[in-house]
């Protein structure tokens, strides 16, 4: 694929008569034009004509072209234009031009897309750098200006347009790659199954703070100052692995509701199990928070999502430094910021990774919604991550963000989550 500056220059010259820029055009994007073509028109030499006679009439149409560096974009609506066209023709059964995926506008202006091109956005994204997707992120679902996004990096507007334009040609070029995967019946990025990929590449609400859930997570995080953020763990999990390094069996959840890949692997179902499998005991106390998306296998309803945040929190001390009663009193605060004067009972659980453990209700109307859990890690966890049970204690809690967001802010449905604003 050219880089954009040699795409504009291309654009220039075929428009000044030089054949052979038009040439490097079509090199560049011959492969998307010919996936396109194939998909519309099904047999391979109807789609080889279908795209030399829409190159004719791109060449024929340049000076049409307000933009020239996005001549890819324009190419595939000439390429769609032509192939429906030549199924009239041939009497071919209609296709409309709805069933033919369309990656999203990705200029300066951005448009709005519709839920397929923003799954074409978001598998895209899934390929991107972490710094990258952050950036992604609050550009596209988050609604940030480069000017916003510029003050929040403290760098300056233009430095950060030249940022987004690097993360607009990835993304570009991505998309162009996942049609020719398509068309080559590769697998989907990272080897996973369709949907795997579409609950991953579901934004992550926690890193826009303009989202109900991003504005939760800042609150919560506020009342424990001295949690250092470890966001970073990982979304797969071997689940024979981790009972083999933490010795125990972890999943506490019916077990037909994991969101398996292929055997033992599955995504996290909570932030709990990939915390522990990165952390160990080195002699110092640890204080640590994650906040991140986790994957259960359910039927979405207003109360139930297959990919939600949690914030989990983990506390790991000689005894004496910390105690379950203290880290109790924190949890109680934490939710007293998030949901001020909201009636809460507390409620004995059996976690088996604790040896005891709460849960948190919230009381709204006349029903009690479960938010939270936390509890004290049993011994075998203990051993699991290098410390010892008679010296050390360690304590987990895990928050459901959706839920607490969507009493905090009025939310009726949590399928709303993702495009709900706090004002």
């Amino acid at each position: 694929m050219l880089a954009r500056d040699a795409i504009l220059a291309a654009v220039q010259a075929a428009r000044a008569g030089q054949v052979a820029a038009f040439g490097r055009l079509v090199e560049a994007t011959q492969e998307m034009a010919y996936a396109v073509a194939l998909q519309v028109l099904r047999e391979d030499s109807d789609a080889r004509d279908a795209v030399q006679e829409a190159y004719l009439v791109a060449f024929r149409r340049l000076g049409e072209l307000a933009e020239p560096e996005a001549f890819a974009g324009w190419m595939r609506r000439i390429v769609v234009t032509v192939s429906l066209n030549h199924r009239r023709r041939s009497r071919s059964a209609w296709v409309s031009l709805e069933e033919i995926p369309s990656p999203p506008v990705l200029d300066r202006d951005e448009e709005r897309w519709t839920a397929a091109q923003q799954r074409l956005l978001a598998r895209a994204v899934l390929t991107l750098s972490r710094e990258e997707r952050h950036l992604a992120e609050r550009h596209y679902h988050g609604g940030w200006d480069a000017e916003r996004l510029a003050r929040s990096a403290g760098v300056d507007a233009p430095a950060m347009r030249k940022r987004l334009q690097r993360v607009r040609d990835k993304l570009r070029k991505e998309i162009e790659m996942d049609e020719k995967r398509a068309l080559r019946s590769h697998p989907v990025p990272r080897d996973l199954p369709d949907d795997i990929v579409d609950l991953l590449a579901r934004p992550r609400l926690m890193d826009l703070p303009d989202n109900p859930v991003g504005a939760i997570v800042s609150t919560l995080r506020g009342a424990f100052p001295a949690f250092s953020a470890a966001d970073d763990v990982p979304e797969e999990i071997d689940l024979g692995e981790a009972s083999r390094r933490l010795g125990g069996d972890a999943v506490y959840i019916d077990r037909s509701k994991l969101q398996r890949i292929d055997g033992d692997r599955v995504l996290r179902y909570d932030l709990t199990l990939p915390l522990l499998l990165t952390v160990r005991w080195s002699g110092a106390p640890l204080r640590l928070s994650a906040a991140g998306k986790c994957y259960r296998r359910e039927s979405e309803s207003a109360t139930h999502l297959e990919a939600f945040h949690q914030l989990e929190l983990f506390a790991l001390d000689d005894r004496g430094e910390t105690d379950a009663w203290d880290f109790t009193g924190r949890i109680l605060d934490s939710i007293d910021r998030a949901l001020p004067r909201s009636e809460v009972r507390m409620t004995p659980t059996d976690y088996p990774m604790c040896a005891r453990a709460w849960s948190l209700d919230v009381r709204r109307d006349d029903e009690w919604i479960e938010v939270m859990a936390w509890g004290e890690y049993a011994d075998w966890v203990l051993r699991g991550i290098g410390a010892d049970p008679r010296r050390q204690i360690a304590m987990g809690a895990g928050f459901g963000l959706e839920r607490i967001a969507a009493l905090r802010y009025g939310i009726d449905d949590l399928r709303k989550m993702a495009a709900a604003r706090v004002a």
